[in-house]
């Protein structure tokens, strides 16, 4: 970044919700120490840099599950709907997707708004269950490479294909 002269690095860990005051980097910062400082490689370095780091952001990695994107007249799409979470690597195909879809029922001059929510679901989602699968289906690692296939192949953009499931 910035003309080759800054690193941006991710560091992360698994456990249950971990209670900390938002406010606090040099807290935040500390809870990372913690959680990682047994760890290898270049781990130690990267945390002795984090220590000084003047940028930091510390936050879950959450998937968004709801019964329903749809209510009344509002639509959502993408994160807002189904965030996948940065692990599944899939946000930005998702959003997609989600949106090209949508706007195609949408666009179907003899189907109203609330049939056209109800096929954007239909369609919808098992293509997210596929891609939200590959942030959680190994935990620490990737996805296997038929998961990722199974997930990329998850939706046809055929309206009048058959819904794979």
């Amino acid at each position: 970044m910035r003309d080759n002269a800054e690193l941006r690095v991710t560091l992360g860990f698994m456990s249950e919700p971990v209670a900390y005051d938002h406010r606090d980097v040099l807290q935040q910062k500390q809870i990372l120490t913690d959680r990682l400082a047994g760890l290898g490689w270049g781990t130690p370095k990267l945390l002795a840099a984090m220590a000084d780091a003047p940028n930091f952001h510390f936050d879950a990695m959450a998937q968004i599950h709801m019964d329903r994107w749809t209510t009344g007249r509002v639509a959502l799409v993408g994160d807002a709907g189904y965030c996948a979470s940065v692990l599944s690597g899939q946000g930005t195909s998702l959003a997609l997707v989600g949106a090209y879809v949508l706007a195609e029922e949408l666009s179907r001059s003899d189907v109203d708004h609330t049939a056209a929510f109800a096929a954007y679901e239909r369609r919808m989602r098992p293509f997210v269950a596929l891609n939200q699968a590959l942030a959680t289906e190994n935990p620490g690692g990737p996805a296997s490479e038929e998961s990722v296939d199974r997930a990329k192949n998850g939706i046809s953009l055929d309206v009048d294909a058959p819904v794979s499931g």
